[in-house]
């Protein structure tokens, strides 16, 4: 079997996910990255910090370069992020020395990456919603959807909170609140979806499918909770997210 069962073309009926699945890809990580480069060198060159037209190269070139994961594994094993890793292969993929200088100026990689995941999170929450509504009433699903506007208002925030006029750049272009740390806010979405996975799987056929699969959100997130470190989030969020997503989809297809 595979390490996941989401990862798996076998269990895909068994376990699913539908378009979330996509949003737990290298291919979707780095896209989301590249995109918050992209509008940190516009935001930049607006503000003079890097020159306009590198600031435009560097744009362009964010929605049109491909990045192989599999190249940046040396540099994750080394920096524990992928990050400088894929700002190394985007600035040699631009073949423009002048203009990818300036690639991720004076920029802390982790906001980069913690930006990234909250874009992803956001479409997953709208997925999340969407299947929690079609749900039958009841009073659990009643107060997750009343709290899911604030959740997105405090939690949906760029991670720039070292940089705040840049940060609040970013939030603007990205639609997303103002700049603040990503840990808390994370954590706060996984709970929410595990909340809403376990409110799902009381609607779901209970069969040992869903009864496994709730019990192993239940446990992913406990560990979740318990750190308070960015090095956890790749072991346990894509699990919590898929499963949460997977429950609230069985429920709905029963």
């Amino acid at each position: 079997m595979t390490a996941s069962v989401f990862d798996s073309p076998m269990f895909t009926k068994l376990y699913p996910v539908g378009e979330a699945g996509r949003l737990f890809t290298h291919s979707a990580e780095i896209r989301a990255a590249l995109l918050v480069l992209g509008t940190l060198a516009e935001a930049q060159g607006a503000r003079g910090d890097i020159p306009q037209d590198s600031a435009y190269f560097i744009h362009r070139s964010s929605m049109e370069v491909q990045v192989d994961p599999a190249g940046l594994a040396n540099e994750m094993a080394q920096d524990g992020t992928y990050i400088p890793g894929m700002v190394a292969a985007f600035a040699k993929a631009m073949e423009a020395p002048p203009h990818s200088q300036h690639l991720m100026h004076n920029t802390d990689p982790q906001d980069v990456a913690d930006t990234a995941l909250i874009l992803r999170l956001r479409q997953l929450l709208a997925q999340a919603e969407t299947a929690l509504k079609a749900l039958p009433d009841s009073n659990a699903q009643t107060q997750l959807l009343a709290e899911l506007p604030m959740l997105k208002e405090t939690c949906l925030r760029v991670a720039f909170k070292d940089a705040p006029e840049i940060g609040a750049a970013i939030a603007e272009a990205l639609k997303l609140g103002a700049p603040q740390d990503a840990r808390a806010p994370i954590r706060a979405v996984a709970n929410w979806l595990t909340l809403a996975g376990d409110t799902a799987a009381d609607t779901a056929p209970n069969t040992a499918t869903s009864t496994a699969l709730r019990a192993q959100l239940l446990g992913l997130n406990a560990l979740l909770q318990e750190t308070s470190c960015a090095a956890s989030e790749p072991l346990y969020l894509p699990q919590i997210a898929l499963s949460s997503l997977s429950l609230l989809l069985m429920a709905t297809a029963s």
